[in-house]
């Protein structure tokens, strides 16, 4: 079975808040679970996050707006 990340985590490895970490999501349309109101997000999506989006300025910008 595949690790299940939280936001936060993701948020953490990342650095960056987790509200840029939803705005991901929603703009790569990135696979997350829903449990009642939790978020879970699966560690293939963590490495989607990071090779569709990578670290460029740009990228990260259009993501924040």
């Amino acid at each position: 079975m595949e690790k299940l990340l939280t936001r936060k985590q993701i948020a953490d490895t990342l650095q960056i808040s987790t509200r840029t970490v939803d705005r991901r999501i929603e703009s790569l349309k990135l696979p997350v679970f829903k449990v009642g109101r939790l978020v879970r997000i699966p560690e293939s999506s963590l490495k989607l996050m990071i090779t569709q989006v990578g670290n460029s300025n740009e990228e990260l910008q259009k993501t924040t707006k």
